[in-house]
């Protein structure tokens, strides 16, 4: 995988951009419950319609911009993810095409399409995909036991033990299902 350096610094500050726009998308989305707490516990309760009405603008104004955020990062990181493959291809394929003819004989050419292809597409999926579910899942779990801790200690700690067993269960089965894929 040290091949793949290259490309990854090549990509850095895109990919921290992603990055950026990812925490401000979650960050939102946990800001959801929070308000809805307030309008129902203070707005509904109270049957004051104002309040309802001021933190309902408030919770469209956060999804707007949460929305806006995961636009702009759904565009970062396929334009990333695209880049990086295009750039990863042509490398393979000028490396391919320096290689001489007693090698390439050495190499099925449907092993050498298949590398230029699937590889390669496999490769920039994992790209786009870590831009997008890899980093927004630990953001929304540690954000998610914050915002517990801030609502309710007693759930937070419900979360806190729970986690670590989920955590557990995604090794597992990626260790069982990730050899039979």
């Amino acid at each position: 995988m040290s091949f793949l350096k290259k490309y990854v610094k090549r990509y850095m500050w895109l990919f921290l951009t992603c990055v950026f726009f990812l925490s401000a998308e979650a960050f939102c989305d946990l800001l959801q419950p929070t308000i809805m707490e307030k309008i129902v516990d203070v707005g509904i309760y109270t049957k004051d319609i104002n309040i309802v009405l001021r933190f309902g603008a408030q919770m469209l104004l956060i999804t707007a911009f949460g929305a806006c955020a995961a636009v702009i990062r759904n565009f970062i990181s396929s334009n990333v993810s695209q880049k990086f493959g295009t750039s990863l291809r042509s490398d393979l394929y000028k490396k391919i095409m320096g290689l001489s003819f007693d090698k390439i004989d050495e190499y099925d050419p449907a092993s050498l399409i298949t590398r230029l292809t699937n590889d390669v597409t496999q490769v920039q999926t994992f790209v786009n995909g870590m831009m997008r579910v890899f980093v927004k899942a630990p953001l929304m779990c540690i954000g998610s036991i914050v915002m517990a801790a801030f609502l309710n200690i007693k759930m937070s700690i419900i979360l806190i033990c729970i986690v670590p067993v989920i955590l557990l269960l995604i090794v597992i089965n990626t260790k069982l299902g990730f050899p039979v894929f």
